[in-house]
């Protein structure tokens, strides 16, 4: 499609095509880093096995944005993707829209936005949900800034506020030894397991149940949104396309007496990022809350990562500001605040 009042040409990305891909992906990865200092892009790799990966929990699109080019064909100005949940959550909508520092304030952001919530009202989404990065230091909810801007005048409104929060590696083991043998009192009858990559079998359904309760567990603000349905079958996908991204996923969950998995956190590591490391998903059940679980497989995980992964120097994690408890985790294990990541949600209707 066109759109005239910009005079950008919207077309479906393939991922296969290597100039396609690449000219996406700068336009993405231009716009990602503009201003920040702890930007946490995808590398171009990465982004290609996300979207050739073959899921049946998630409908990804992709989109370039181009206009003509002075030398003749066309450049990728603006980069845009729209996640559709297939399994929950079906009547939500992520977008992301990426337009290239050299081509801001043009209307192609807009054109590409309105693009990709056209085709969410036409897969029967009520709910857009899309992220913002901005400085710390500054209102906690973005206002003034231009990508906050960009989205509110667009009709979303914040709904959950995040913190990025960054760990210089290494930490000195006494200290994630000193903070596990402080918590190893409160959790005398419960087991800690570590695997790297694939879940084991004997404990896929029971890490499955309890990853897919993080998205409510945690806090959501406003978010409206479900519990994720983590099936072995979905895992085992996931899994596949997060081999074929070069990332490594080290787990370590915390098992009750009777084998339950009533903890977990994991760290990944990508192999196109050299150096960098994000800590994931950190969650205890309910029923298991009070034994110190989120310090203990989080200061035991980072153990293991940093003996397996010498060369890391930071580690990269995200929570929402009203996530005292994890924060508090994090805080404990030497994390500071870079950054926030905003949240938005807009309502269809």
């Amino acid at each position: 499609m066109s759109d005239p009042g910009s005079g950008l040409s919207i077309r479906p990305l393939d991922p296969a095509d290597d100039a396609q891909m690449a000219a996406w992906h700068a336009a993405y990865l231009a716009a990602e880093v503009q201003g920040r200092d702890y930007a946490s892009p995808w590398m171009l790799p990465e982004m290609r096995a996300d979207f050739l990966g073959e899921r049946t929990s998630m409908t990804v699109l992709p989109f370039s944005g181009l206009i003509d080019a002075p030398a003749g064909g066309a450049a990728t100005v603006t980069a845009g993707v729209l996640w559709l949940p297939q399994h929950d959550n079906r009547h939500q909508a992520s977008v992301q829209v990426h337009t290239h520092p050299d081509h801001q304030r043009r209307g192609y952001g807009s054109a590409m936005l309105d693009h990709l919530i056209g085709l969410a009202r036409q897969h029967g989404r009520r709910t857009v949900t899309a992220d913002a990065s901005y400085p710390y230091v500054g209102p906690a909810d973005g206002a003034g800034h231009p990508v906050v801007r960009f989205l509110t005048r667009r009709g979303f409104s914040l709904a959950l506020g995040d913190v990025t929060r960054v760990l210089e590696l290494p930490v000195d083991p006494a200290r994630l030894d000193g903070l596990a043998a402080q918590a190893a009192p409160y959790h005398r009858d419960y087991a800690l397991r570590r695997f790297a990559g694939p879940v084991p079998e004997d404990i896929v359904v029971g890490f499955g149940e309890l990853i897919g309760s993080l998205m409510t567990e945690a806090p959501v603000g406003e978010l409206e949104l479900e519990p994720e349905v983590f099936t072995p079958e979905r895992i085992r996908a996931d899994e596949e396309v997060f081999a074929a991204s070069g990332r490594t996923k080290y787990t370590t969950v915390a098992l009750a007496a009777d084998g339950a998995v009533a903890g977990y956190s994991e760290i990944v590591v990508p192999r196109h990022d050299p150096g960098r490391a994000y800590q994931w998903g950190t969650l205890v059940r309910r029923a298991d809350r009070g034994h110190r679980l989120g310090l203990t497989t989080k200061a035991h995980n980072l153990a293991w990562v940093q003996r397996e992964e010498p060369d890391l120097r930071l580690l990269v994690t995200f929570n929402a500001e009203v996530n005292v408890h994890m924060v508090g985790v994090n805080e404990q294990l030497g994390f500071r605040p870079v950054e926030r990541l905003g949240e938005f949600q807009r309502q269809l209707g």
